[in-house]
């Protein structure tokens, strides 16, 4: 049997058996007998008896100064074993007498209260046989045996008594566990608090399952089966792999076989007997995909299917191609070649092929770019337009003028595409380069650029320029005799040119992406700006001073009309606001066109305005109810303050509803109303706000959104935090230029999950 010796165990009961075992002979406090206290003192000694030859042990604490132990009869002991700060312990020699022990150490020395005394003399003096299987019997030889409680075994295996074959005074026999290691054989009397431990002078060798020669298994493959000869294969009970997985196995006589596992790697292949020492039976040198090539290796781009050809092809679980995260797996496979479909997104550099065993080869390959580019007209003009001929240009998303002006393409064919120059471009040489749809960018030939004829902007705000809605803004033109007029989203609008100043007013209903256009007599030309919208709105629909006195009538300068036309279009929501003076104790009435009264505000008298909500039922009531005579909305009467002015005020939301026509998702259904044509992501700027507007029906359980581009329901390329884990309502998706370029390019959004009902989406 298998028990594993507990020492820490053993120094607990120790303790608790302890009586005081050494005086100090010294006066310093760093050195007495207190329990643990630091310093140097001893709490507990022995085995006492103890068999000359056997070990004595001393527990304390600072133990590992003790320099050497005085023994009666054999003088100062300076073998020291240091098990640790708190242990040491000594060989008691053969001539050792009865008497006081001396621990001595720097400061001073410590002697026993007790007397040293010895047992019957216990010999180990012969182990039979020296080379030993698990589960032999093994003999021990020497004198008062018949006192023995336990043999322990390398490392830290024990047999009881009770599980010994036989035992007399000169000779025990046992049966080796399966569990013991080669080393020397201690023999135990089992004395509390701490038993003798005689040690053999020779160390045993226990039998471990071998093999003539490690094995070489450079080249091997995975799922080949290997077989070895193994002498003593009883006693192996695992295999182990290079990578720490252990492997079934099979025994057939003295023949060891296994098949090499898909993950095998390189390095050394071990049997493990249940000692759990592990015995080396073989090396492997994993094979690899060789001589690989790619046909074809260069022109290519996603969607085409390539080979990759070479030795050990079937071992290649999947391909990495440069700047595609998602592996590919081979679509067709053999010995020598596989197939694949080059991934969206795939740019040159080299192909990584890998293996179930973590190994990988590298295979240049090269995307398709244009060819033999030049320009029509040469040279060109500014904010006119441009066109690029050549080969190879149907995967241009984007053209550069001057390292910063760049501008996006439209439906290139594969020898043209025409752009308009941007007009904030310097006239004169100007460098070019394409940005292709997989994010590559190639340099093209300069060209020359000339100076626009109509007006155009010299110079434009600068980039962190705040322009709000409802004010003005400047820029500098040239050619200003050319200008006839200026439009903001397409909408003529107010300017003022001074010589090339031009300030230009923009609407209040200018959104935050917002162009504007010179109109020239001889040509047009138009800019993008970044406008702050006017999200608050703020009406004057009443400006006389009424006294409501003490509800006094229309004719008496009191109450008053509010008309249906100052209410059309406000939403619900919205505040109605009376500026006030209160002079005494202050009512306002507000009644409906008959006279109905909706509301009774009663302001204190050091406020200055009273609010009113146009709820949604107050704004139809007020433009539905009719008086049979007039357009009255509201009558306005009361008591205790001056009116002033009326106005009307709420704010814009910049958000717009691109789709509120209700879904349950239920099993990671897809809805597809906004992809497929169903919504133009081309025109969302990116940094666009998504908002999900959705309601869980699984209440505080897991719910998710997934949001996808509708060719086969791929993943967007960048991250989405918090969609799949009970997200909130709503849902904020920041829409990166990479994920609008991969919604417009893959089929638009679709909308998918598990366990919600969405009500409405929008932008922001």
């Amino acid at each position: 049997m298998k028990k594993i010796f507990n020492l820490t165990s053993l120094l607990a009961l120790c303790m608790a058996l302890m009586l005081p075992a050494l005086t100090s002979c010294d006066d310093n406090d760093d050195f007495n007998t207190q329990q643990y206290k630091g310093g140097v003192n001893l709490n507990v000694w022995g085995p006492r008896p103890v068999a000359r030859g056997g070990e004595l042990r001393f527990l304390g604490s600072g133990m590992d100064q003790i320099s050497s132990i005085t023994l009666p009869g054999s003088g100062d002991v300076t073998d020291i074993k240091v098990i640790s700060p708190e242990e040491i312990r000594i060989t008691v020699p053969q001539d050792a007498e009865p008497g006081y022990v001396v621990l001595h150490h720097a400061k001073g020395e410590i002697k026993s209260i007790t007397e040293l005394s010895f047992t019957e003399p216990i010999s180990l003096d012969e182990i039979s046989p020296m080379t030993v299987k698990p589960g032999q019997t093994l003999a021990l030889r020497g004198d008062y045996l018949n006192l023995i409680e336990e043999v322990i075994f390398t490392d830290e295996v024990v047999v009881e008594k009770a599980d010994f074959i036989s035992q007399t005074r000169y000779e025990i026999t046992l049966t080796v566990p399966a569990e013991a290691q080669s080393g020397q054989v201690i023999i135990s009397d089992g004395a509390e608090p701490l038993p003798n431990w005689i040690y053999s002078e020779d160390e045993i060798n226990v039998v471990l399952p071998s093999v003539e020669k490690v094995a070489d298994l450079s080249g091997a493959k995975p799922g080949e089966t290997v077989t070895f000869t193994v002498a003593d294969i009883d006693l192996v009970k695992k295999v182990e792999m290079p990578n720490g997985d252990e492997v079934e196995f099979t025994v057939n006589e003295d023949k060891l076989s296994f098949v090499l596992p898909a993950n095998v790697t390189d390095g050394t292949v071990c049997m493990i007997p249940a000692s759990g020492v592990k015995v080396a039976i073989a090396t492997i040198g994993v094979a690899l995909p060789a001589e690989v090539v790619a046909e074809p290796g260069s022109d290519i781009w996603s969607g085409d299917v390539i080979k990759f050809k070479g030795v050990n092809m079937e071992l290649v679980t999947e391909i990495n191609f440069p700047n595609v995260e998602e592996a590919v797996k081979p679509a067709t496979q053999s010995a020598t070649e596989l197939t694949v479909t080059v991934p969206e997104g795939t740019q040159s550099g080299n192909a990584v092929l890998h293996t179930a065993s973590g190994a990988a080869v590298e295979v240049a390959i090269a995307t398709i770019k244009p060819e033999a580019v030049a320009y029509n007209p040469v040279p060109a003009a500014l904010a006119a337009e441009v066109k690029v001929s050549g080969k190879n240009l149907q995967h241009v998303a984007s053209i550069t003028f001057g390292g910063t002006a760049s501008v996006e393409v439209s439906n290139p064919s594969a020898t043209e595409f025409a752009v308009i120059v941007p007009a904030t471009l310097s006239a004169g040489t100007n460098s070019v380069s394409l940005t292709l749809t997989n994010g590559e960018t190639v340099e093209l030939p300069e060209i020359e650029l000339n100076a626009p004829e109509c007006a155009y902007a010299t110079e434009l705000p600068a980039a962190d320029a705040e322009i709000n809605a409802g004010e003005t803004f400047v820029v500098s033109i040239a050619n200003a005799d050319k200008l006839t007029g200026v439009q903001v989203n397409g909408n003529a609008v107010q300017y003022i040119l001074n010589g090339d100043r031009l300030i230009i007013q923009v609407p209040e209903s200018a959104g935050k992406s917002s162009t504007f256009t010179l109109v020239s007599s001889n040509g047009t030309i138009t800019y993008n700006i970044e406008v702050i919208p006017a999200t608050h709105v703020e009406n004057v629909i009443f400006n006389e001073i009424r006294d409501l006195g003490s509800w006094a009538g229309e004719g008496d300068g009191g109450a008053f009309r509010l008309y249906k036309s100052a209410f059309e279009g406000v939403p619900a929501g919205a505040l109605l606001v009376f500026h006030i003076a209160p002079y005494a104790y202050t009512q306002i009435q507000v009644n409906d066109a008959n006279w109905g009264q909706m509301d009774m505000l009663q302001p204190d008298m050091t406020a200055t305005t009273a609010e009113f909500v146009l709820t949604a039922d107050v704004l139809n009531r007020i433009l539905t109810t009719e008086d049979g005579w007039s357009e009255t909305a509201m009558v306005i009467q009361g008591e205790g303050t001056v009116i002033s002015k009326v106005h009307i005020e709420w704010e814009n939301s910049l958000e717009t509803v691109i789709w509120d026509a209700g879904w349950t998702c239920s099993g990671w259904g897809g809805n597809q109303d906004l992809a497929w044509g169903g919504y133009d992501w081309s025109s969302v700027k990116p940094g666009s706000i998504l908002r999900l507007y959705t309601t869980s029906t699984v209440g505080d359980e897991w719910w998710c959104i997934s949001l996808r581009h509708g060719d086969g329901w791929g993943n967007l390329p960048d991250p989405i935090p918090g969609q799949y884990d009970n997200p909130a309502s709503p849902l904020e998706v920041v829409l990166t230029a990479n994920v609008l370029e991969d919604l417009v390019a893959n089929g638009g959004l679709v909308i998918t999950g598990s366990e919600y009902y969405l009500n409405k989406v929008t932008i922001e």
